[in-house]
């Protein structure tokens, strides 16, 4: 079992940026929310949604492609992979290993085809222990995530494919005959056929996740070029929201294959293990945001600024947020 080492865990600065296949990024209310340590990326992206989500051990960040061609069978891809996302999401469980990864997209899974939304997608789960520095992944299709450190890729996960460019794909199939034949091509792939990564991680990590709009039209080369040619030293949200919306413009820019495109992009940061809801005893304040790109960003924030903040605020009444602060840059 792991063990940390140190009484500093870490915590992650973050920053996001996408577009959908018709070239629509634009300011959506239900786009970027905010819920008590939760962000749900959707809506602007076409059919790549995505979350983060954070408690004092760990944070789990999830993107989720849904497979456009169910459209053809009257399915709604978005709809679809916007309830994977949100299933994920709504689990608490500590992901440990393999089992509880896997178990916990079986899960979402399950809660998919309760509510009766048929479809496919793709998935990507990263689960960061942040007390032990480890993290945890588990990938099912062609989305998928880089680690770069001290500017080498490290770890890189690998797209899966069924005959053709068919992506492995969680799905949810209506039982009527039409979707019972092999002439819809609908693939029901299981957890169990994900690829799964364990891999230690870093103070200076830098962890992409994106869906396979990206990596279809930039190869992983270039991508590590971008990020290392303009990733300041200090390793600013401000450097990571520039690479991000570089990112998505060069793959425009190419459209080898036009698709939607999602980027997360996340620097490895230190983080005391106590957060403001355990030394204050304040109840962690929810909020809400709209965002279309990475103008607004968020931050783990470090315990020395979360003492200032504190000393500034000390004789009033307003709750601080718990570790997440959104800055907008505009």
């Amino acid at each position: 079992m792991l063990e940390s080492s140190s009484s500093v865990s870490i915590g992650l600065k973050c920053s996001w940026n996408g577009i959908s296949k018709q070239g629509i990024n634009i300011n959506n209310c239900d786009q970027s929310i905010l819920e008590e340590e939760l962000i749900l990326l959707s809506g602007p992206y076409g059919d790549d949604v995505a979350f983060v989500k954070q408690s004092n051990d760990q944070i789990i960040i999830g993107l989720s492609d849904g497979v456009s061609g169910n459209r053809h069978h009257g399915l709604d891809p978005y709809k679809f992979a916007h309830t994977l996302i949100s299933s994920c999401a709504q689990e608490t469980d500590q992901i440990q290993g393999s089992s509880s990864m896997r178990g916990l997209v079986h899960r979402a899974i399950r809660c998919v085809e309760k509510r009766s939304i048929f479809g496919s997608a793709t998935l990507c789960l990263l689960s960061i222990d942040k007390r032990c520095s480890y993290l945890r992944s588990l990938n099912i299709g062609d989305s998928g995530f880089m680690l770069i450190r001290q500017n080498k890729l490290i770890v890189r996960s690998h797209p899966q494919y069924h005959r053709g460019s068919s992506p492995f794909q969680l799905s949810s199939i209506p039982t009527t005959q039409v979707f019972s034949s092999n002439t819809t091509r609908l693939y029901h792939d299981k957890p169990s056929d994900g690829e799964y990564i364990e891999q230690n991680l870093e103070i200076g990590d830098l962890l992409l996740i994106a869906s396979d709009g990206l990596f279809d039209n930039l190869y992983e080369d270039f991508i590590v070029q971008i990020i290392n040619n303009h990733l300041d030293e200090q390793i600013s949200v401000e450097s990571l929201q520039n690479i991000c919306q570089m990112l998505v413009q060069s793959a425009c820019h190419a459209r080898i294959k036009r698709d939607d495109i999602l980027v997360l992009l996340f620097c490895v940061v230190p983080c005391s293990l106590k957060s403001t809801s355990e030394k204050n005893g304040k109840t962690t304040k929810s909020s809400s945001c709209s965002s279309s790109d990475s103008s607004l960003s968020c931050i783990l924030v470090e315990q020395e600024e979360i003492e200032q903040e504190e000393k500034e605020d000390e004789d009033e009444e307003e709750e601080s947020f718990d570790l997440f602060i959104f800055k907008d840059t505009n």
